[in-house]
């Protein structure tokens, strides 16, 4: 975790998952329609609609969308960059980025959680869970794609919007995800189905990548388990007099 940040020392550990995260937030506040910023190819979309929501996802890449409208048909999807949400898609009762703001460009990701909670009604709660740069999972991928600077910039922003007035943290809490795979193609494929420009490092680095496999899995009832430290502040819209 970089040193800068100032809420991380607010944060609570806790036990959990992310869909158990959000659905729960979710249900408390008692919202029904979702939003879903940087959903990818839709699963967490799909999972969402199967748990009772009612969910529009928003995408960058257009064969991410298509994807996401074969996995989730019930679910409305959108193609734009979380930086230039349409206002008009609103309002949403509650809204999601999983995994998602260290994906923005860094210049851009405070003007992402503003549009985002522009589009909220008057107290409606943006969960925004970003990954550490650090854990099995973390080193596992990092010669391929090392994540470090963009991940403490995702933090240094959140920091930053929350205490230049753009929101007001409710919440933040940590804990560890656990991803399974049947081998180490199945990681290749999760990583490149998040980010398809990944293919050229996988396949130069196939043997550090490999090494970074065996010297950090975990094997639990026959799967190859990684884990990823998770942070995720629960933001609202400061009140306006």
């Amino acid at each position: 975790m970089p040193a800068a940040s100032t809420s991380l020392s607010s944060v609570r550990s806790v036990k959990a998952d992310n869909f158990t995260v959000l659905t729960e937030a979710f249900r408390k506040q008692e919202a029904k329609r979702i939003l879903d910023v940087g959903c990818g190819s839709g699963g967490l979309a799909a999972r969402l609609i199967a748990a009772g929501f009612d969910v529009t996802g928003v995408e960058p890449r257009a064969e991410a969308v298509d994807a996401a409208r074969r996995i989730a048909p019930k679910a409305s999807f959108v193609q734009a960059a979380a930086e230039a949400l349409p206002y008009a898609i609103g309002p949403f009762d509650a809204a999601c980025m999983v995994n998602a703001l260290h994906h923005v460009p860094p210049a851009e990701m405070r003007n992402a959680l503003s549009r985002t909670l522009a589009v909220l009604r008057p107290g409606g709660e943006l969960l925004v869970i970003e990954p550490v740069a650090g854990g099995s999972f973390f080193r596992c991928m990092r010669p391929i794609d090392d994540e470090t600077e963009v991940r403490a910039l995702a933090i240094a922003a959140i920091d930053g919007f929350v205490a230049g007035g753009g929101a007001v943290l409710r919440e933040l809490r940590r804990w560890d995800r656990e991803s399974r795979f049947d081998g180490l193609q199945g990681f290749v494929d999760y990583l490149l189905d998040v980010d398809p420009g990944r293919a050229a490092a996988v396949e130069r680095r196939r043997g550090e990548l490999a090494r970074a496999w065996r010297d950090n899995l975990m094997i639990r009832d026959g799967k190859a388990v990684l884990v990823q430290p998770i942070l995720c502040w629960t933001l609202v819209r400061p009140k306006v007099d």
